[in-house]
Parts: C-alpha cells; structure tokens; sequence
C-alpha cells in the first residue's frame, strides 16, 4: 500500500507540475504568436531542430545507458561515477565539435544559413541542453518529483519572461530575441538542477568503484543512429516544408505544434515516472504482466480523450493564436498523433528495454522514417502544412506499430491491440475530417460517438479513473475539513 501512495505521489507531484506548465502555454502561447511573426518563428523553428540533432547525435546514447544501468547497484558512488561519466564524454564532444566548427565558418570553408554568432549561441544551447537532460534524469531515477516539476515550471516561466521583455527593447532580432530566451531558460533549469544533485556532481569520483565503461557505451551508442533517425523524422515535416514554401509556413506549421506540445505535457509527465518506474517493476517481480496491462489501458484512454477534445476545440485555438497563425487549426488535428502514439508506446515497448536490444531502435526508427518522408513528398506540395501534418500523423502510427510488434519478441504482453486499432482508425477518420471542415454539428457528432467507442472498450478502466478522481476530491475535502476544526 506505501509503495502504490508513492507511485501515486510522485504522479501527482508531477501532475500539479505539468498542470501549471499548461496553463503558463495556454497564457503565453497566443502572447508570442502574436509578438514574433511566421518567418522568424519558422527560423527559430529550424535553429531547434539544428540544436535536437546535434543533442541526439553528441549525446552518444549515454543519458539511455544512465536510465537502464542506474539501479544496477544501490550505492551512490557507484551512481556518481556512472553518472559524471555519462555527462562528461558529450560536453567534452561538444565542445571539440563546436570549436571546429566555428573555425570553419570563420575561415569560411563552410557556410551555414545561420550567422557565425547565431551558430555560437547554438554550441552554448547545446551544451546547456545535455547538462539538463542528464539532470533531469537523474532527477527522475531518484523520484526527485516536487524538484522535477519546479524545474520545469521556472524553465518555461523564464522562457516566456525573456521572450516578451527582450522583444520589448526592440533592438534585438526577432530570431535572436527566442534564442537567447531559450539559453537563459536552460541556464536558470540546469543551475536548480545541479543545486539540488550536488551528490552526483562530485567529480572527484572513489578509484576503487568499477564501472562498465564498454558495457555503458555499449548499450548507449545505437541510440546515436536511432535518434538521429528519428529526431530527423521529427523534423521531415519542417524541412520539406521549408524546401517547398519557406520559413512563413514552417512558422505557421510550428505554432500548431506548440499547441499540441501543450497537450505533450501529459506525455512529459507519464514518460518522466514511467520508464524508471517499469524498470525498477521488471526487477523486483518479472512476471507481473498486469501491471503493463493496466497502466497501458490507462494511458491509452487519457490519450485519446484529451487528443480527441483538443481537435473539437481546434478553431477556437486557432482564433487565439491570431490572424497570422490561424491556418494553424487546420494542421493541428493530425499532430495529436505524436503524443498519442509516443505515450501509448511507451508502454508497449520495454521488451526492448529491459532485454538491452538498444539496437532494434534503428529499425524503428528507419522504417518511421521513410513513411513519413515519402508521406512528405507525396503531401506537401499539394497540401502545404496539412499534407505535413497528415503524413506526420501516420508515421507515427506506423512508429507506435513497430515498437509493440519488436518488444512483443522479447517480453509478451496482452495489451489488447484490437482494441488500440479500432480507436486509432476512428481517431484519425476524425482528424482528416476537421483538418478539411470547420467545426461544425458533424464535428461535435463525431466527437461524442468515437469518445463512447473509447469508454465502452475500456469501461472498467475509466470507471477506475473516475473512482479515482472522486477518492482524490473526497480527501481533498476531508483534508479541508480537518484544518477548518483544527482552526
């Protein structure tokens, strides 16, 4: 009972976390579409994309080796080393890297569309962006939850904070203005981060502690190819966007994905537990597949519910972010199949994990992407941001489909999988519909029938779902009630 309070906890810490990143993007999200215009949010949107390759790539896959081998030994010199080793080799990478590059831009042998001080602030990003990741993970490994989630709120806060103030000096590029705002935003999580894991930042690590360094990199290096794969993937839809329209398009396409990331936070917060969580399930008790079972049932109905609303309310959206961005509702609806199809494969995919098949990623990853390139090729030119977003919203499909069939290989569960198809495929009737249509009575039709689809697959699920939330109000009242006598 103490360790599902817990669990519960460490959810809820993260819950509240998220809930007010939420409302901090609902807030600020229309204030900056509103600020920056398409072309240089488009930009920005690229100089992202050309900062997540770089993290994916230098990162070696040792933040993956961190996750899967921290628990090996329950001793913290033997986490301090392994961690500061797996921190160390990407910064010193990226620092060599960034040092040779910007040799070349300055000596002119190569020539980049981004300016030689643009290029500099993006080797400072990246490497704020590796001290974050290992940080946040170590954080999520000790179920450090309350700090997890202030780190990320003040990560956003500072983001927005920056943005408006700097753009308000009018000196400073558009570009310029979101770049930094992201660099002093990493700045102010990493300072926290580091403040609250002094432990582990010893450098200083005991000789006599072993690590298996081969082992360690062994395990972590597919994911160099696998991620880059697939953070190319991510970005197919930006970049033949781009090669077919230009930066207003990419601009407009990015502003609905910053919608849907709003809706991502449901997936940060479960990804954040959830992976430490399964691992430390699968060591303790191998054979316990209900607990897979259940969680995967939850999540998928979390998903879909909340995806599904958000297409409904998609015009409304669209009117918030503004008149320059308002074509963005009718890319919006197929995006939600990111975060669905990711969360839900979250769960589907710990054979792979748990086995250390770190290299069946590749193949995943691969196959995902030439779907959605071909998808690209195909749509762009003839939908613009739409076709982007429809061929998007397939591949992930296809993503999720492939990472279920590889780990169902190597640890077999009964995730009802006929039941996922059917909602998927009314989901995604759905989203092509109001990618074409404004909202309409046909819309708020749909809605209502796909969502009692859901509910009767998955009846005793939400039933708990709701008990649940009405045990959590009931405390939350008996709480209440308790201070006011106390008083």
């Amino acid at each position: 009972m103490k360790k599902k309070e817990s669990t519960l906890r460490h959810f809820f810490n993260i819950g509240w976390g998220t809930l007010i990143s939420v409302i901090i993007s609902v807030i600020t999200t229309p204030i900056i579409t509103r600020l920056i215009d398409p072309t240089s949010y488009g930009k920005f949107s690229i100089f992202q994309l050309y900062a997540s390759i770089s993290l994916m790539v230098l990162c070696f896959g040792l933040d993956q080796s961190l996750m899967r081998f921290y628990y090996d030994y329950d001793d913290i010199k033997y986490k301090r080393k392994l961690f500061v080793f797996c921190t160390k080799i990407p910064i010193i990478t990226t620092l060599i890297v960034s040092f040779g590059v910007l040799i070349l831009i300055y000596l002119g042998i190569i020539k980049l569309e981004f300016s030689f001080f643009e290029i500099f602030l993006l080797s400072l990003c990246v490497i704020l962006e590796i001290v974050n990741r290992m940080s946040l993970v170590a954080l999520r490994l000790e179920f450090k939850s309350k700090i997890f989630s202030i780190i990320n709120i003040l990560h956003k806060l500072f983001y927005v904070i920056c943005v408006i103030t700097l753009f308000y000096l009018k000196r400073i590029d558009s570009v310029i203005v979101l770049i930094l705002s992201t660099i002093i935003a990493y700045g102010v999580s990493v300072l926290i981060a580091v403040f609250y894991q002094k432990e582990l930042w010893k450098i200083n690590c005991s000789k006599n502690i072993n690590i298996n360094i081969k082992k360690v990199i062994k395990y972590g290096l597919p994911f160099v190819i696998s991620m880059g794969i697939t953070t190319f993937f991510q970005a197919i839809d930006k970049i033949s966007l781009k090669y077919f329209n230009g930066y207003s398009d990419v601009g407009i396409y990015a502003s609905a994905i910053t919608i849907v990331n709003i809706f991502a936070i449901i997936q940060t917060t479960f990804n954040s537990l959830w992976t430490p969580l399964a691992l430390k399930h699968y060591k303790n008790n191998k054979n316990d597949k209900n607990f897979f079972i259940k969680v995967n049932k939850i999540i998928t109905v979390i998903m879909f519910s909340f995806g599904l609303t958000l297409i409904l309310f998609k015009d409304l959206i669209g009117f918030f972010l503004g008149k320059q961005y308002r074509l963005a509702a009718y890319i919006l609806p197929c995006l939600i199949f990111n975060p669905i199809m990711y969360t839900i494969s979250e769960t589907t995919v710990c054979g792979i994990t748990f086995k250390e098949k770190s290299n069946k990623h590749l193949i995943i990853a691969f196959i995902s992407c030439i779907v959605n390139i071909v998808g690209n090729i195909i749509l762009v030119p003839l939908l613009n941001g739409k076709g982007a977003a429809i061929s998007t919203g397939i591949s992930y499909i296809v993503f999720f489909v492939t990472r279920s069939i590889a780990s169902q290989k190597y640890f077999k569960v009964d995730y009802a999988f006929d039941k996922i198809a059917i909602i998927t495929f009314f989901t995604f009737l759905y989203a092509l519909y109001n990618t074409f249509f404004k909202f309409n009575y046909l819309s708020i039709i749909f809605y209502i029938v796909i969502i009692l689809i859901l509910f009767f697959e998955y009846k005793d699920t939400v039933l708990y779902i709701f008990q649940y939330i009405k045990s959590i109000i009931k405390n939350i009242k008996l709480n209440s009630k308790e201070k006011k006598e106390g008083m």
